[in-house]
């Protein structure tokens, strides 16, 4: 019998994975999606990758032909996921910040205890600190510097300043002039502005020497090489396996999963499973398993990052195309962060003609010269300066409320892998105050580097950075796992993904936090379980 099974295999699931194979502990991994060749199939064609309808990276089925897996919103405009082994760490940008110090005051422990997890996440990527900045983050950073920010190259952040990124991308390689970006000539990131797509460089090298570190090149070889892990792509899981352990509690013991392909039916026993589908699969899974659930927790305090779009027009050429997507962000605890944004030319028309709430000839109120979507010759002319723009993202530092959660559709039929879920998200009016906030703050980051016009996106709710559903705490009523990352009303079921975390972190990117996290998770497997 396999002594652990983990569900999913995205930014967490390996982790946990390769931690625990390295002590002999066998691990058996699915993952809902295929298992991608960086070198075969990643095309860096911004549509044919990212497109949420039939893109290489959508939440739905390896067979393109076929529609994405249904998501039911409430308040949200797009849920962004990603099927296949690496998850949506196929295409994040690497960005590895920590989470703000200031945010453990909700964690059931204090910061200094992940450190350590970290630090050990941190070597083995490795998350490195970008030492030379591309034009557009150039950009962003004088304007920092105009604006009144100080630089900080420190990985923990308690106040405001701005930083060179540190992100999960080996370091910039040396290149004479006319070699070709081919490895070994070429080891590490080649500057192709690509991370979003997936990374493929440097052509020609090892899956585990891909630049950008994904799970799928990192972690997983990694767990592979220990001989102790399999993994099994294109596997649904459907149904936790549990018996009664009394009281009113549980005890997991296996998952039944559907092969996406076949449309196969399958069951595997395991001492240990641990749920690292994400913040809208685990708790789907965990539901639709009829898990107790007796204080409903489970889904609640739903959390993500309220981001939106500032972007600057200048009277000169920035490259957004050229260069690690982000090299350069700023950081301001108690209301978030924002970062230069490389975005290809797709994602740029959409962000300045696609997404936004309103249009570009509507007032706009300081300190923006234009707000929502252009349009007609407008939206053209705006689309034409792309090689002379720099768009920043804005994070939120999300307030989590027991209201928004993942639930399961009572009013949509089921789908081949059961009942849907149901995503309810509304931020609060503390969470849009601190998203105009730190918009009207990169708008000032921008007018102080240059910037000769500024538009705001304002695209509403779209839903990256989830996190929270499943989250970590010392009281049942209002989280569903122990400090330790096992269940509080199931034996032998632990979580290993963003929905573990308590909270929204501050702001910062979440993966490099999950990882940290999942990392002690699976160290108390061990220990708990497997000594």
């Amino acid at each position: 019998m396999t002594d652990v099974i983990i569900v999913g295999a995205g930014g967490g699931g390996p982790v946990v994975a390769k931690e625990l194979a390295e002590r002999g502990i066998a691990v058996r991994m699915l993952e809902a999606g295929p298992w991608l060749d960086p070198s075969k199939d990643f095309s860096r064609l911004e549509d044919d990758m990212n497109g949420i309808v039939d893109g290489r990276l959508r939440w739905g089925p390896s067979d393109r032909t076929k529609p994405p897996w249904m998501r039911r919103r409430d308040g949200a405009g797009l849920i962004l996921q990603a099927a296949g082994v690496g998850g949506t760490t196929l295409h994040y940008n690497a960005i590895a910040p920590r989470a703000y110090p200031r945010s453990f005051d909700e964690w059931p422990f204090p910061y200094e205890e992940l450190v350590p997890w970290y630090e050990r996440v941190e070597e083995f990527l490795p998350v490195v600190q970008v030492a030379e900045l591309s034009t557009k983050d150039q950009v962003f950073a004088d304007g920092c510097e105009a604006a009144g920010l100080k630089r900080s190259d420190e990985r923990d952040c308690n106040e405001a300043v701005w930083r060179p990124t540190h992100n999960a991308i080996l370091p910039i390689a040396t290149m004479k002039a006319g070699v070709p970006l081919r490895y070994p000539e070429v080891d590490g990131c080649t500057m192709c502005g690509h991370c979003l797509q997936g990374c493929p460089h440097p052509l020609g090298a090892p899956t585990q020497k891909k630049a950008k570190r994904a799970t799928n090149v990192s972690y997983v070889p990694a767990a592979m090489a220990t001989g102790n892990c399999e993994i099994i792509a294109n596997a649904f899981a459907t149904r936790i396996m549990f018996e009664d352990a009394g009281g009113g509690r549980a005890r997991a013991r296996g998952v039944a999963w559907r092969d996406a392909i076949t449309g196969d039916e399958h069951e595997a026993e395991a001492s240990v499973v641990v749920l690292a589908g994400g913040s809208v699969e685990s708790p789907r899974l965990w539901l639709n398993s009829g898990l107790p659930n007796a204080t409903d927790a489970v889904g609640r305090f739903f959390t993500m990052h309220l981001q939106d779009l500032v972007t600057g027009f200048f009277d000169r050429e920035t490259n957004p195309n050229v260069g690690q997507v982000t090299m350069a962000r700023a950081d301001f605890p108690g209301y978030g962060t924002f970062w230069a944004q490389g975005y290809g030319p797709q994602a740029f028309a959409a962000a300045v003609a696609g997404i936004g709430r309103g249009f570009w000839d509507d007032p706009s109120p300081p300190p923006y010269d234009f707000r929502g979507r252009f349009y007609g010759e407008e939206a053209m002319r705006t689309i034409a300066s792309y090689a002379r723009s720099l768009t920043i993202v804005v994070s939120t530092d999300d307030e989590a409320i027991a209201a928004n959660r993942i639930t399961l559709d009572p009013d949509w039929p089921a789908d081949e892998h059961g009942a849907v879920p149901l995503v309810t998200y509304h931020p609060t009016e503390e969470s849009k105050r601190r998203q105009d906030w730190l918009c009207a703050k990169a708008a000032g980051v921008l007018r102080a580097a240059g910037a000769t016009r500024v538009h705001r996106t304002d695209p509403g709710v779209f839903i990256t950075h989830l996190m929270s559903t499943m989250r970590i705490g010392s009281d049942p009523a209002t989280s569903v796992c122990d400090p330790s990352g096992e269940a509080h009303q199931v034996e032998r079921l632990f979580v290993g993904d963003c929905s573990a975390l308590p909270n929204s972190l501050g702001g910062p990117n979440p993966t490099l936090t999950a990882q940290a996290l999942a990392a002690r998770t699976a160290s108390n497997i061990a220990d708990r379980y497997f000594r």
